[in-house]
C-alpha cells in the first residue's frame, strides 16, 4: 500500500477510494510484482484526472498485469506491416524458449538485432527502422537498455518477464516458433 500511496503523495496525486486496495489485491503473490506495479503506476499517472488517479483509468490500462501487454499491443498496432514483421523478429530474439520450463527473457547485443536486415537484401527497410522500433518500445519501457560488462556494447532486453506471459501476440509468436 505504501508503494502506491507514498509516491502518489510526493507527486501531489490522490488515489480514488478503493484504488489502492484494488492494486494491492492485483499484485499480491504476483511474481516480479514491484517492477509491474511501477509500470502500472506510471501508466496510471499518465491517465490521471487532474490530481486524481481513478479506478476507471486503472481498468482502462488493464490493471497491473494488463498494462504492459496493452501498451505493447498498442505500439505494435501503430507499426506498418514491414515494421510489424521486424517487431516479431525482434521479440523472438529477445526470448529464450524453455523446454519443460517457462520461457525467459534474453539480453541481446543491439548489433545482433540489426542483422534482421541481412535475410532480406531487397528490402527497402534499413537498420534505422529496426533501431526506431527498438526505441519506440524502449520509450514505453517495454524494452530496457544496458551495456555488456565485458565488451561495453549496448544490450536490449524485455523489461519484464510478465510480458512473456501476458502479451497474447507474443505468446502466439513464441508458440509458432517453438518447433524452429
Amino acid at each position: 500500500e505504501q508503494a502506491v500511496s507514498n509516491p502518489a503523495q510526493r507527486m501531489g496525486v490522490t488515489p480514488e477510494p478503493g484504488l489502492i486496495a484494488a492494486i494491492t489485491a492485483d499484485v499480491n503473490e504476483q511474481p516480479g510484482a514491484l517492477p509491474l506495479l511501477q509500470y502500472a503506476l506510471t501508466e496510471l499517472f499518465e491517465r490521471r484526472d487532474g490530481r486524481f488517479m481513478t479506478q476507471s483509468a486503472y481498468k482502462e490500462i488493464g490493471g497491473v498485469a494488463g498494462a504492459l501487454s496493452r501498451r505493447a499491443e498498442e505500439t505494435y498496432a501503430n507499426l506498418d506491416t514491414a515494421e510489424q514483421e521486424d517487431a516479431r523478429q525482434l521479440f523472438l530474439r529477445l526470448v529464450t524458449l524453455g523446454e519443460g520450463v517457462e520461457d525467459t527473457r534474453r539480453r541481446v547485443r543491439s548489433m545482433e538485432l540489426y542483422t534482421l536486415r541481412i535475410d532480406d537484401p531487397e528490402s527497402q527497410r534499413t537498420f534505422r527502422s529496426v533501431d526506431e522500433i527498438i526505441h519506440r518500445y524502449g520509450h514505453y519501457r517495454i524494452l530496457t537498455f544496458d551495456r555488456d560488462p565485458n565488451t561495453r556494447e549496448t544490450t536490449v532486453e524485455v523489461a519484464h518477464e510478465a510480458l512473456l506471459r501476458e502479451w497474447s501476440r507474443l505468446r502466439h509468436w513464441l508458440d509458432e516458433s517453438r518447433d524452429d
